[in-house]
């Protein structure tokens, strides 16, 4: 959840991602209530759901870079990179 948690918060403190509800939405792929059931249920999300975030941050890395939001698509990068580390890690 650490993983997760982390670009959550990342992402909101940078304005990518305006709440849990958005971030469910639009970075996991999921139902509006799925990160904060996930929160309050203290469980890890699935396989599916990182492969779905980590696609998800890579797409945004690539279209930031060409509008030249460099600060943005430097966040994307390195945040796209943990979450495809911890899919293949397993």
């Amino acid at each position: 959840m650490d993983t997760l948690q982390n670009t959550y918060l990342e992402l909101t403190e940078r304005g990518l991602a305006k709440g849990q509800y958005d971030f469910s939405r639009h970075w996991l792929g999921r139902d509006r209530s799925y990160f904060s059931s996930l929160k309050a249920r203290k469980q890890e999300a699935g396989a599916r759901t990182m492969l779905k975030l980590a696609t998800n941050l890579t797409k945004a890395m690539v279209m930031a870079r060409a509008e030249r939001r460099n600060s943005d698509a430097a966040l994307l990068d390195r945040l796209s990179s943990r979450i495809w580390n911890s899919v293949m890690a397993g």
